[in-house]
């Protein structure tokens, strides 16, 4: 029997995609696909170790929160992006310097 469930390979692919997107990727669009894909792993670890625990209901209240704290770091990019794109025209993350001031 293998005690390595199937889903810990999913889990760390999708880590790994995740990670793959944001580090080899200068468009905030694409960095911040890159975070939801790595969150999404993230709390498919969470689900998969409360059910081998035997405590789901508190690996479920551990994602809902995962969640909340998503769309607000979401947003925020978002909002950096619409920023971003208004002085410079591009969706760039190198060009986050001339925002200052």
């Amino acid at each position: 029997m293998n005690s390595f469930p199937m889903e810990w390979y999913f889990t760390a692919l999708m880590m790994f995609v995740g990670f793959y997107c944001m580090l080899a990727s200068r468009s905030i669009v694409r960095q911040l696909i890159g975070l939801e894909i790595v969150s999404k792993g993230a709390m498919l670890a969470l689900l998969s170790a409360g059910a081998l625990a035997n405590n789901l209901v508190f690996a479920q209240a551990l994602v809902l929160t995962l969640i909340v704290i998503e769309v607000v770091v979401v947003a925020a990019g978002l909002a950096l992006l619409v920023k971003n794109f208004r002085v410079n025209g591009t969706s760039d993350i190198w060009k986050l310097d001339s925002l200052k001031g």
